[in-house]
């Protein structure tokens, strides 16, 4: 999968720029401030239907002459088919509204079905978190690693959350007096559902994600650096042997002390996983380097999984990936990505390449605009 070609409209800095891509490397040069994070966004947002880096749509929109519209538009090629995907941002002056559009070959689908049309693995630096940041930010990763591959985990990931929301109502509700245990055990029979398949889908996902990542990882790092990821899911009692009945037995169990906290202590939401180097927590004990090293190892195993997955690799999207590195280490990650049908790789300068590599297509990024050299 590859895209060929490549718009942006009132997107972030960009006016109206399109470009055309080819296969394997494609080089985004430009100084920090003009739009090579930007670019990469735009792509990332028409594989997820979002902004990895922001919830609100004004902020995406470039409020030019007078518009109140923006899209994004990508041309890709998967096999023998041609897939033509659209997001579109608009602003309603009289109501002073978002919304949000998507299109696929011209017909209007939902946003779920909108997403994992373009597979996109997205490496940049706020990535980092997996590593570092709290538990949601592991949690965030996993779900959109799997919903851009099965759209009923989405589903059960919606409905859940939507779920944990009315049965923490109901438990606050209950301590004062204003509920009754009947209408908790209604709402814990719907979380238990939705909660063990998301738990079981997680728990499969992130072993192909680890057995992925450590072999990336031993080809980016010396040899007595040993990586290792465990998965601290909630239900951890059950292990692999977790059914639905165990799991609303132990519901059933705490539920006076969910009344006294008015929430719900155990299930998804509260699952997370953690990266050991060397039997060492790499959040505590990995220096930067090793730590930036880590997370770009856990983005091309999920790289490779979507591969095996889907039978097809997905477009790898890496915003400023080789800054950081040593020579050496850029040298592995250049040879390591080489293989992958499409890469979109920005930096501030074309210093940082100079591979024996097939001579990559290079874009010059300045003021929201996207020329080819």
């Amino acid at each position: 999968m590859y895209l060929s070609k490549f718009q942006l409209k009132n997107f972030r800095n960009y006016s109206d720029s399109t470009i055309e891509l080819g296969t394997g490397l494609n080089y985004f040069v430009g100084e920090n401030g003009q739009g090579k994070s930007n670019f990469l966004e735009a792509v990332y947002a028409l594989s997820i239907g979002k902004s990895f880096r922001t919830s609100s749509i004004r902020s995406l929109i470039k409020f030019d002459n007078n518009s109140t519209d923006s899209f994004v538009r990508g041309i890709a090629n998967q096999d023998n088919s041609v897939l033509d995907l659209s997001l579109i941002l608009n602003l309603d002056k009289a109501s002073n509204r978002t919304t949000k559009k998507y299109l696929f070959n011209g017909s209007d689908i939902s946003s779920i079905d909108f997403i994992g049309k373009l597979n996109v693995v997205l490496f940049e630096a706020r990535d980092l978190n997996i590593i570092i940041g709290n538990p949601i930010e592991r949690r965030k990763f996993l779900d959109i690693h799997i919903s851009q591959q099965d759209h009923s985990y989405l589903r059960a990931l919606q409905r859940y959350n939507k779920v944990l929301t009315s049965r923490n109502k109901v438990l606050k509700e209950i301590k004062l007096r204003k509920s009754t245990r009947i209408e908790l055990e209604f709402w814990t029979e719907k979380i238990v559902e939705d909660g063990s398949i998301i738990f079981k889908e997680r728990m499969k996902r992130l072993n192909q994600i680890r057995d992925e990542t450590i072999k990336v990882f031993s080809n980016l790092v010396r040899n007595d650096e040993r990586l290792e990821i465990s998965f601290k899911p909630s239900f951890r009692d059950f292990g692999t042997d977790i059914t639905i009945e165990k799991i609303h037995s132990l519901y059933n169990q705490i539920s006076d002390k969910e009344i006294a906290a008015g929430t719900t202590l155990i299930g998804p939401h509260r699952d997370d996983f953690e990266i050991f180097v060397n039997n060492k927590s790499s959040s505590e004990f990995s220096s930067r380097g090793q730590i930036r090293t880590i997370t770009l190892a856990l983005k091309l195993g999920e790289a490779n999984v979507i591969s095996k997955n889907k039978n097809q690799a997905p477009i790898l999207a890496l915003d400023d990936v080789l800054s950081e590195l040593d020579e050496r280490r850029r040298k592995t990650v250049m040879d390591y990505i080489s293989d992958y049908e499409q890469i979109l790789l920005t930096a501030p300068n074309s210093n940082l390449i100079n591979y024996d590599l097939k001579k990559p297509d290079m874009f010059k990024v300045h003021s929201g605009d996207i020329i080819q050299n």
